[in-house]
C-alpha cells in the first residue's frame, strides 16, 4: 500500500511540473538509436531536432552528426558520444554523468549547468564551448582543445587535464583542487585566485601567466615553468617546486613556508616580503633576486647561488648556508643569528647593520666584505678567526 501511495505522489508531482526536468527525465520512455536516426533524417530546413528533457541513457550515438541538436535537460548518463559532431549543440542542464565524449566536436556547444561528472572528454574539441556552472568533477579532458572555453563557476575538483593548452582560457577563481595537469600549458593564461591545492602540475608551463592570489599549497610543481609569471600573493605553502623555472617571476608577498625549491631557478625574480621559513632551497639559483624583508629562517640554502642579490632586512636566523655564494650581495640590516655560513663566499657582501650573533663563519671567504665592522653582534660570531678576511 505504501508503494502504491508513493507512486501516486510521484505521478501527481510529475503532472504538476508540466514539463520533464533533468531530475525526472530518466523516468520518461527511453529514446532508441533508430528514433534518433529517423529524427535526424527527417529534419526540415533549419529547424533543429529536439530531444529536450528526454531519456537517452546509455544510448550509442558515436560518430553521428548531432550539430545544433537540442539536448537541454536530457538524460544522457553513460551515453556513447565518442567522435560525434555536436557543433553548437544545446546541452544546457543535461545529465552526462559518466558519458563518453572522447574526440567529440563540441565547438560552440552550450553545456551551461550540465552534469559531466566522471565524463570522458579526452581529445574533444571544446573551442568556444560554454561550460559555465557545469559539474566537471573527475572528468577527463586529457589532450582536449579548450581555446576560448568558458568555465565561470564550474566545479572541477579532481578533473584531469593532461597535455592541454590553456593559453586563452579564463580559469580565475575556479576550484581545481586535486586536479591533474601534468604536461599542460598555461602560458599567458589568467588563473587568478584559482584553487589548485594538492594539484599535480609537474612540468606544466605557466610562463608569463597571471596567477595572482592563486592557492597552490602542497601542489606538485616539479620542473614547472613560471618564468616571468605574476605570482603576487600566491599561496605555495608546502608545494614541491624542485627544479622549477621562476626566472623573472614576481612572487611579492607569496606564502612559501616549507616549500621545496631544490635546484630551482629564480634568477632576477622578485621574492620580496615572502615567507620562506623552513624552505628547502639547496642548490637553488637566486642570482640577482630582489628579496627585501623576506624570511629565510630555518631554510636550507646550502650550495645556493645568491650572487648580487638584494637581501635587505631579510631574516636568515638558524638557516643552513654552507658553501652559499653571496658574492656582492646586499645583507644590509639582515638578521643572520645562528646562521651556518661555513665555507660561504661572502666577498664584497655589504654587512652594514646586519645581526651576526652566533653566525658560523668557519672557512668563509670575507675578502673585501663591506662594512663588516658595522655589523651587530660581531663579537658573538663563531669561528670568525677561521674566515678569510
Amino acid at each position: 500500500m505504501y508503494r502504491i501511495l508513493a507512486l501516486l505522489i510521484l505521478t501527481l508531482a510529475l503532472t504538476a511540473c508540466g514539463s520533464t526536468s533533468i531530475s525526472d527525465a530518466r523516468f520518461g520512455k527511453p529514446v532508441t538509436k533508430l528514433e534518433v536516426a529517423r529524427a535526424l533524417a527527417g529534419q526540415v530546413g533549419n529547424k533543429p531536432v529536439s530531444f529536450e528533457g528526454q531519456n537517452l541513457v546509455e544510448l550509442d550515438l558515436r560518430r553521428l552528426n548531432l550539430s545544433g541538436v537540442i539536448f537541454t535537460k536530457a538524460f544522457l548518463r553513460k551515453s556513447e558520444l565518442g567522435d560525434a559532431k555536436l557543433i553548437r549543440a544545446r546541452l544546457e542542464g543535461a545529465d552526462l554523468v559518466g558519458a563518453s565524449l572522447a574526440n567529440a566536436d563540441l565547438r560552440g556547444a552550450n553545456l551551461i549547468g550540465a552534469n559531466l561528472e566522471d565524463a570522458d572528454l579526452s581529445g574533444a574539441d571544446l573551442t568556444d564551448a560554454d561550460l559555465s556552472g557545469a559539474n566537471l568533477q573527475n572528468a577527463n579532458f586529457n589532450r582536449a582543445m579548450v581555446r576560448g572555453l568558458k568555465l565561470v563557476g564550474a566545479r572541477m575538483r579532481a578533473a584531469k587535464f593532461v597535455n592541454v593548452y590553456f593559453g586563452e582560457t579564463q580559469l580565475d577563481n575556479l576550484d581545481l583542487r586535486g586536479a591533474i595537469f601534468k604536461g599542460s600549458d598555461f602560458s599567458h593564461a589568467v588563473v587568478r585566485g584559482v584553487a589548485l591545492e594538492d594539484a599535480d602540475l609537474r612540468g606544466v608551463s605557466f610562463s608569463q601567466a597571471d596567477l595572482q592570489g592563486a592557492h597552490m599549497a602542497r601542489a606538485q610543481l616539479q620542473t614547472a615553468d613560471f618564468s616571468e609569471a605574476h605570482l603576487q600573493d600566491v599561496d605555495l605553502t608546502g608545494a614541491n617546486l624542485e627544479g622549477a623555472d621562476l626566472r623573472g617571476a614576481n612572487l611579492f608577498n607569496a606564502k612559501m613556508e616549507n616549500v621545496v625549491l631544490r635546484k630551482a631557478l629564480l634568477r632576477g625574480a622578485n621574492i620580496s616580503e615572502v615567507d620562506l621559513t623552513g624552505a628547502d632551497m639547496q642548490g637553488a639559483n637566486l642570482f640577482q633576486v630582489t628579496a627585501a624583508r623576506s624570511r629565510f629562517a630555518w631554510a636550507n640554502l646550502n650550495d645556493a647561488v645568491m650572487t648580487r642579490g638584494d637581501f635587505t632586512n631579510c631574516i636568515f636566523n638558524d638557516a643552513k648556508m654552507s658553501r652559499v655564494n653571496l658574492l656582492m650581495a646586499n645583507l644590509k640590516e639582515a638578521s643572520l643569528v645562528a646562521a651556518n655560513l661555513s665555507a660561504a663566499n661572502l666577498r664584497e657582501v655589504d654587512f652594514v647593520g646586519a645581526d651576526v650573533r652566533g653566525a658560523n663563519f668557519r672557512n668563509a671567504d670575507l675578502g673585501a666584505a663591506k662594512n663588516l665592522n658595522k655589523a651587530n653582534g660581531l663579537e658573538k660570531a663563531l669561528h670568525l678567526d677561521e674566515a678569510t678576511l
